[in-house]
């Protein structure tokens, strides 16, 4: 049984029986934050809405203490609609809610598989939002995908790879960076005279921090001045373990008591020397710019990336000269001129047939554009301008939003 809701400007009704105008309200399944890419769509979303005097409802409950100021003081708007929808889906208990005249957006995972809200709520209209790097699509899958009236992408690699199986009707919006947050700040020389190599992402066997760490202890044993400075925390440490499947690291961090990986641990038994890493754990959006103010050089040899990769973007929007693996959501990134690419892509193992696309970087050549980035600091600085210049330019989270909630409207 379903109960019918109609919302009017972000704000829910009970009413049966009204004209349904599915381009008129946006309804969001996921958690809003700052603290991870799913969270940072949603905000990003939420302002452009609510600018355009459009403003959404949210269905789950905003992580509003993770906002900084400017954006907690705008989306508390939204707390009302918020209340409301949650006490009306209270009284109707284990029934399904219809939001009329309504356009519901469902965070997908891998599989695409919906999170407990898309359970709970459907629109006259359901859009369906995905970054997946699972590529296996058996029947259950293609049906799962095939339930929404249509699907939206961050990356071509995606996009592709749907069309591959029939599914057209699929729109593309590539996620930003927000200019005013990464605003260049002078270094702070926290690190001394040090080469400073940054890396970032959870830690697992999908981003390939091992090949981060293989490159690196080559490129220290040649240049005892390098130091690796790492933001690799991962909330969900369990997810950590795959890492293992890599022959170049001897075995997945470990959990320590406090339930946080122990990552330097676990670089010294790759063969890092302690004076040559430092883990800066997890990094707040405040601190972001600060500490990459003080690198010299990004590398990302990630084996996919569903999307376009949040933190690569960052380093390239506060002018770290990056380096990055030339496959997946990555390949949207890579410009004439504004990044090295890692260019050798071997294929992965893959052998239950979810890892199409995916690329092996080699180590040699991550180590080879190290030392282009060491040798040349001039060309490093004119190859961080240009991507700076087309992060902010052209992948803001405003264009971002603005084409998102177009490509949501639109079939």
């Amino acid at each position: 049984m379903t109960e019918s809701v109609a919302v009017d400007g972000g704000a829910p009704r009970v009413e049966r029986n009204l004209a349904q105008n599915p381009a008129q309200n946006l309804a969001l399944t996921w958690q809003l934050s700052e603290i991870h890419g799913w969270g940072l769509v949603g905000v990003h979303t939420a302002l452009h809405l609510i600018e355009r005097g459009r403003p959404p409802l949210l269905l789950e409950k905003p992580l509003l203490s993770t906002l900084r100021p400017e954006n907690r003081e705008k989306l508390e708007s939204l707390m009302d609609g918020h209340r409301q929808i949650t006490a009306i889906a209270e009284r109707a208990g284990d029934r399904m809610l219809g939001l009329n005249d309504c356009t519901v957006l469902h965070a997908l995972g891998n599989g695409f598989i919906a999170g407990p809200f898309s359970a709970r709520f459907r629109g006259s209209r359901n859009v369906g939002v995905i970054a997946f790097e699972d590529t296996l699509f058996d029947e259950d899958t293609l049906g799962r995908a095939r339930s929404y009236d249509k699907l939206v992408v961050h990356s071509e690699y995606n996009r592709a790879l749907l069309a591959e199986q029939g599914i057209a009707d699929v729109g593309c919006a590539f996620q930003g960076v927000d200019p005013d947050e990464l605003e260049p700040v002078p270094p702070a020389g926290r690190f001394g005279d040090r080469f400073v190599v940054f890396s970032g992402g959870k830690i697992e066997f999908r981003k390939g921090q091992d090949i981060v760490l293989a490159a690196f202890r080559r490129f220290h044993e040649r240049h005892p001045d390098a130091l690796l400075v790492t933001a690799w925390h991962n909330p969900w440490p369990h997810t950590s373990a795959d890492i293992a499947e890599s022959p170049l690291v001897p075995s997945a961090p470990a959990v320590g008591d406090n339930g946080k990986l122990r990552i330097v641990e676990w670089a010294m038994d790759c063969g890092l020397p302690p004076e040559g890493f430092v883990d800066m754990g997890f990094l707040g959006r405040g601190q972001i710019a600060a500490i990459l103010a003080d690198c010299h050089a990004a590398l990302f040899p990630n084996r996919c990336e569903g999307a376009t990769n949040l933190v690569a973007m960052e380093a390239m929007a506060c002018g770290v000269p990056v380096i990055l693996s030339a496959n997946t959501g990555h390949l949207d990134l890579i410009r004439d001129g504004n990044c090295l690419p890692l260019s050798r892509q071997d294929p992965v193992a893959d052998p239950a047939g979810r890892r199409r696309g995916w690329g092996e970087s080699s180590v040699e050549e991550a180590v080879a554009h190290l030392e282009s980035l060491y040798a040349d600091r001039a060309a490093a600085r004119a190859r961080a301008d240009r991507a700076r210049a087309f992060l902010r330019g052209e992948r803001t989270w405003r264009a971002f939003a603005e084409t998102f909630v177009t490509a949501v409207a639109e079939g």
